[in-house]
Protein backbone atom coordinates (compact mmCIF):
# COMPACT_ATOMS: atom_id res chain seq x y z
CA UNK A 1 0.00 0.00 0.00
CA UNK A 2 1.56 3.71 -1.03
CA UNK A 3 1.53 5.10 2.33
CA UNK A 4 1.58 9.46 2.13
CA UNK A 5 2.96 11.02 5.77
CA UNK A 6 2.15 14.53 6.13
CA UNK A 7 3.30 17.15 8.90
CA UNK A 8 1.43 20.64 9.64
CA UNK A 9 3.09 21.97 11.96
CA UNK A 10 5.74 19.31 12.75
CA UNK A 11 8.83 17.90 11.25
CA UNK A 12 7.81 14.65 9.84
CA UNK A 13 11.40 12.68 10.96
CA UNK A 14 12.27 8.99 9.41
CA UNK A 15 12.10 7.11 12.26
CA UNK A 16 8.55 8.53 12.47
CA UNK A 17 7.45 8.20 8.80
CA UNK A 18 8.85 4.53 9.46
CA UNK A 19 6.29 3.92 12.51
CA UNK A 20 3.33 4.96 10.65
CA UNK A 21 4.11 3.42 7.92
CA UNK A 22 4.37 -0.06 9.73
CA UNK A 23 1.83 0.75 11.47
CA UNK A 24 -0.86 1.46 8.90
CA UNK A 25 0.53 -1.17 6.72
CA UNK A 26 -0.77 -3.75 9.00
CA UNK A 27 -3.95 -2.76 8.27
CA UNK A 28 -4.01 -4.47 4.80
CA UNK A 29 -4.49 -8.03 6.31
CA UNK A 30 -8.27 -6.78 7.17
CA UNK A 31 -8.68 -5.11 3.51
CA UNK A 32 -6.33 -6.96 1.08
CA UNK A 33 -7.82 -3.99 -1.27
CA UNK A 34 -6.36 -1.12 0.22
CA UNK A 35 -4.06 0.64 -2.11
CA UNK A 36 -3.57 4.38 -0.13
CA UNK A 37 -3.27 6.03 2.95
CA UNK A 38 -2.43 8.83 3.70
CA UNK A 39 -1.11 10.07 7.76
CA UNK A 40 -1.42 13.68 8.38
CA UNK A 41 0.10 14.61 11.73
CA UNK A 42 -0.37 17.94 13.38
CA UNK A 43 0.80 19.78 16.66
CA UNK A 44 -2.53 21.37 18.23
CA UNK A 45 -1.29 23.20 21.47
CA UNK A 46 0.69 21.08 23.28
CA UNK A 47 -1.51 17.82 21.88
CA UNK A 48 -0.71 15.86 18.91
CA UNK A 49 -3.31 14.93 16.81
CA UNK A 50 -3.04 12.02 13.78
CA UNK A 51 -5.43 11.42 10.89
CA UNK A 52 -5.47 8.43 8.53
CA UNK A 53 -7.36 8.44 5.62
CA UNK A 54 -7.28 4.74 3.75
CA UNK A 55 -8.70 4.26 -0.08
CA UNK A 56 -9.21 1.28 -1.46
CA UNK A 57 -11.49 -0.23 -4.37
CA UNK A 58 -14.93 2.31 -3.86
CA UNK A 59 -13.95 2.21 -0.11
CA UNK A 60 -12.51 5.41 2.11
CA UNK A 61 -12.00 5.04 5.84
CA UNK A 62 -11.05 7.88 7.99
CA UNK A 63 -10.19 8.23 11.61
CA UNK A 64 -8.04 10.60 13.86
CA UNK A 65 -6.77 10.67 17.81
CA UNK A 66 -5.02 12.92 19.47
CA UNK A 67 -2.54 12.93 22.89
CA UNK A 68 0.32 13.66 23.88
CA UNK A 69 2.88 11.30 22.76
CA UNK A 70 2.70 10.92 18.87
CA UNK A 71 3.54 7.49 18.56
CA UNK A 72 1.00 6.31 20.98
CA UNK A 73 -1.45 8.32 18.88
CA UNK A 74 -0.62 6.51 15.91
CA UNK A 75 -0.97 3.53 17.89
CA UNK A 76 -4.70 4.20 18.92
CA UNK A 77 -5.87 5.67 15.49
CA UNK A 78 -4.74 2.24 14.10
CA UNK A 79 -6.61 0.07 16.46
CA UNK A 80 -9.60 2.12 15.71
CA UNK A 81 -9.00 1.62 12.17
CA UNK A 82 -8.60 -1.66 12.20
CA UNK A 83 -12.12 -2.61 15.08
CA UNK A 84 -13.84 0.38 11.86
CA UNK A 85 -12.28 -1.99 9.05
CA UNK A 86 -13.64 -5.40 11.01
CA UNK A 87 -17.32 -3.99 11.79
CA UNK A 88 -17.76 -2.91 8.01
CA UNK A 89 -16.91 -6.22 7.32
CA UNK A 90 -18.71 -7.82 9.62
CA UNK A 91 -22.02 -5.68 8.43
CA UNK A 92 -21.36 -6.07 4.77
CA UNK A 93 -21.40 -10.32 5.06
CA UNK A 94 -24.48 -9.65 7.76
CA UNK A 95 -26.40 -7.67 4.91
CA UNK A 96 -25.36 -9.99 1.88
CA UNK A 97 -27.17 -13.00 4.02
CA UNK A 98 -30.23 -10.89 4.69
CA UNK A 99 -30.24 -9.73 1.10
CA UNK A 100 -30.06 -5.71 1.72
CA UNK A 101 -28.78 -3.25 0.15
CA UNK A 102 -25.71 -3.81 -2.45
CA UNK A 103 -25.54 -7.51 -1.04
CA UNK A 104 -22.10 -6.65 1.23
CA UNK A 105 -20.48 -5.07 -2.12
CA UNK A 106 -17.72 -2.70 -1.93
CA UNK A 107 -18.96 0.47 -3.97
CA UNK A 108 -16.99 1.08 -7.19
CA UNK A 109 -14.22 3.25 -6.73
CA UNK A 110 -15.52 5.79 -9.38
CA UNK A 111 -18.37 6.76 -7.14
CA UNK A 112 -16.70 6.55 -3.79
CA UNK A 113 -18.39 8.55 -1.36
CA UNK A 114 -16.87 11.32 0.34
CA UNK A 115 -18.02 13.14 3.40
CA UNK A 116 -17.80 17.22 4.29
CA UNK A 117 -15.71 17.12 6.84
CA UNK A 118 -16.74 19.14 9.87
CA UNK A 119 -15.13 22.27 10.87
CA UNK A 120 -12.13 22.84 13.04
CA UNK A 121 -13.11 23.33 16.77
CA UNK A 122 -11.45 26.40 16.78
CA UNK A 123 -13.44 28.17 13.43
CA UNK A 124 -16.49 26.31 15.37
CA UNK A 125 -16.80 28.68 18.29
CA UNK A 126 -16.50 31.64 15.86
CA UNK A 127 -18.85 30.66 13.46
CA UNK A 128 -16.68 30.89 10.26
CA UNK A 129 -16.91 28.57 7.26
CA UNK A 130 -13.45 27.82 6.90
CA UNK A 131 -14.01 25.10 4.57
CA UNK A 132 -15.78 24.34 1.25
CA UNK A 133 -15.37 20.73 -0.01
CA UNK A 134 -17.81 19.37 -3.69
CA UNK A 135 -18.00 15.66 -3.03
CA UNK A 136 -19.97 12.93 -6.06
CA UNK A 137 -22.85 11.49 -4.35
CA UNK A 138 -24.42 7.91 -5.43
CA UNK A 139 -27.30 5.79 -4.51
CA UNK A 140 -27.01 3.84 -1.31
CA UNK A 141 -29.67 2.18 0.78
CA UNK A 142 -30.03 4.23 4.51
CA UNK A 143 -28.23 0.87 5.76
CA UNK A 144 -25.35 1.33 3.49
CA UNK A 145 -25.31 4.93 4.42
CA UNK A 146 -25.09 3.96 7.88
CA UNK A 147 -21.69 2.06 6.86
CA UNK A 148 -20.34 4.10 5.35
CA UNK A 149 -20.68 6.80 7.83
CA UNK A 150 -19.15 4.79 10.29
CA UNK A 151 -16.20 3.44 8.25
CA UNK A 152 -15.29 7.53 8.05
CA UNK A 153 -15.68 8.07 11.64
CA UNK A 154 -18.08 11.35 10.44
CA UNK A 155 -21.67 12.08 12.63
CA UNK A 156 -23.06 12.59 9.40
CA UNK A 157 -23.12 11.57 5.90
CA UNK A 158 -24.91 12.73 2.67
CA UNK A 159 -26.09 10.37 0.09
CA UNK A 160 -28.67 9.94 -2.92
CA UNK A 161 -31.37 7.84 -1.30
CA UNK A 162 -31.76 4.69 -3.74
CA UNK A 163 -35.31 4.02 -2.27
CA UNK A 164 -36.95 7.88 -3.07
CA UNK A 165 -33.73 9.14 -5.54
CA UNK A 166 -33.60 12.24 -2.68
CA UNK A 167 -30.68 13.85 -1.60
CA UNK A 168 -30.49 12.83 2.19
CA UNK A 169 -28.36 13.15 5.01
CA UNK A 170 -27.87 10.90 7.86
CA UNK A 171 -26.42 11.78 11.01
CA UNK A 172 -25.47 10.34 14.66
CA UNK A 173 -27.82 11.10 17.46
CA UNK A 174 -26.38 11.38 21.00
CA UNK A 175 -28.18 8.62 21.84
CA UNK A 176 -26.22 6.41 19.42
CA UNK A 177 -29.18 5.82 16.85
CA UNK A 178 -29.55 7.45 13.67
CA UNK A 179 -31.69 9.89 12.12
CA UNK A 180 -32.38 10.69 8.61
CA UNK A 181 -32.75 14.54 7.06
CA UNK A 182 -34.99 14.50 4.12
CA UNK A 183 -36.56 17.11 1.85
CA UNK A 184 -40.49 17.56 1.66
CA UNK A 185 -42.18 17.69 -1.20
Amino acid sequence: MQVQVRGKGVVVTEALRDYADKRVNKLTKHFHSLHTAVVTQTIQGKMHRVEVQLEGDGVKVRCEDRGDDLYAAIDRVAGKLERQMQKYKDRSVKTSHHHYGNHGEVSSPRTAPVVIEGLEEEAAQTGRIVRHKRFGIKPLSPGDAVNEMELLSHSFFVFENSQSGDVNVLYRQEDGNYGILEPER
